[in-house]
C-alpha cells in the first residue's frame, strides 16, 4: 500500500507520518532536504514540488499511488491578512489541490482514496446553531476558500476515487497547533478569554485527528467529515480549563478591537462561534480517544504521542 502525503512537514503531517502503518510512504514537498532531516528513513521517497503554481509530475517518479493524504496549505495564523497573504492562502489550497489532482489523473491510475484537508471555516460564524456536515456554508473569505478547496478534491470522484474532505477544527497538541502560541501566555498567568468568551470553539486533539485520517483511509466513508471532537466548548470554558491545567489564573480578556489592531482581518475569525460536531464520523462508528476538553488539554500540555514506526 503506497501513500502519498502533502503538507507532511506541518504539525499534523509530522504526526501522521509517525503514526501511519502504510507499507510505502511518499512525500511531496518544497524542501526535500528539510523533510529528509525530519523523517529520515520513515519516508521511502521524496518528490520535490516547489509551489502550488508548479505542475507536479508523478508519472515516472513514484510508481502507483494507492491513497493520498492532502494536508497542504499556507498557515492562516502567521502574519496579517494582506492581499498577498490571502492570495497565498487561496493558491496553496485551491491551486495546489488542483495541480495534485491533475498529476494523479495524469498517471492513468488515480488513487483508491483521497483524504483532503479542509476546515470548519467553511461554516463561518454560526452562532448558537449546532452544525453538522449538512450545515449551511459561509460566503466569506474562509468559507469560499474551503468550498473551492473541497471542489478541487471532489473532481477525483469522476475517476472512481473515494474522496473525503476533513473539515478540521482547532487542533490541540503539545508541540504545535493552536496551543503553541497560547501556552507561553497562559504559563505567565496573563491568558484570558476572547471578548465575552461566549463563542463556541470546535476543537480536536491531534492524536484523534491522525486516527481519524487513518480511519477515513480504511473505511468506506466519503464526502465532508467534520474533524472535531464531539463536545465543543465555549471560549470562556476553554480558557478556564487551560489555565487550570497549567495551575495558573486567566483573568485578562482580550478585546476584539485590540486583536483587530494587532492581527488585522484574521482577528475576526478568532471571534467566530462554531458549535460544530462530528456527526458523520460518530454515526459511522469512529471513536474519539479525547472526547472531552479536560483530558484533551491535560494530554496536549503534558503528554506525548509515540510512534509505532521505527527508523
Amino acid at each position: 500500500m503506497s501513500t502519498l502525503i502533502t503538507g507532511a512537514t506541518g504539525f499534523v503531517g509530522r504526526k501522521f507520518v509517525d503514526r501511519t502503518s502504510a507499507d510505502r510512504i511518499v512525500v511531496a514537498c518544497r524542501n526535500v532536504e528539510k523533510a529528509k532531516s525530519i523523517f529520515g528513513s520513515k519516508v521511502d521517497q521524496f518528490v520535490r514540488w516547489r509551489n502550488a503554481r508548479e505542475d507536479l509530475d508523478l508519472t515516472s517518479e513514484t510508481g502507483p499511488i494507492d491513497q493520498v493524504v492532502n494536508l497542504m496549505g499556507e498557515s492562516i495564523a502567521e502574519g496579517r491578512w494582506t492581499k498577498a497573504k490571502k492570495k497565498r492562502i487561496r493558491d496553496s489550497r485551491i491551486l495546489g489541490t488542483r495541480r495534485l489532482v491533475d498529476a494523479l489523473v495524469a498517471t492513468g491510475r488515480p488513487p483508491r482514496v483521497f483524504v483532503s484537508a479542509s476546515a470548519i471555516g467553511i461554516y463561518g460564524d454560526s452562532g448558537e446553531k449546532l452544525v453538522t456536515e449538512e450545515g449551511p456554508l459561509d460566503s466569506g473569505f474562509t468559507g469560499s476558500v474551503c468550498h473551492e478547496w473541497e471542489q478541487e478534491a471532489m473532481r477525483l470522484n469522476e475517476f472512481g476515487t473515494r474522496v473525503v474532505c476533513l473539515r478540521i477544527g482547532i487542533v490541540l497538541g503539545n508541540d504545535g497547533g493552536a496551543l503553541e502560541k497560547m501556552l507561553p501566555i497562559f504559563r505567565l498567568g496573563i491568558g484570558g478569554k476572547l471578548g465575552s468568551g461566549k463563542q463556541w470553539m470546535a476543537w480536536i486533539h491531534v492524536e484523534d485527528l491522525v486516527s481519524l485520517i487513518e480511519w477515513c483511509l480504511s473505511s468506506e466513508i466519503e464526502g465532508p467529515v467534520n474533524a472535531t471532537a464531539p463536545h465543543p466548548v465555549r471560549n470562556e470554558e476553554f480558557t478556564q480549563k487551560l489555565a487550570s491545567t497549567l495551575k495558573r489564573s486567566a483573568f485578562l480578556p482580550a478585546p476584539w478591537f485590540a486583536l483587530r489592531l494587532a492581527l488585522g482581518e484574521f482577528a475576526n475569525t478568532l471571534f467566530f462561534s462554531q458549535r460544530v460536531i462530528p456527526a458523520a464520523a460518530t454515526q459511522h462508528g469512529f471513536e474519539f480517544k479525547f472526547p472531552e476538553i479536560e483530558t484533551a488539554l491535560a494530554d496536549a500540555v503534558h503528554g506525548h504521542i509515540t510512534s509505532p514506526r521505527s527508523n
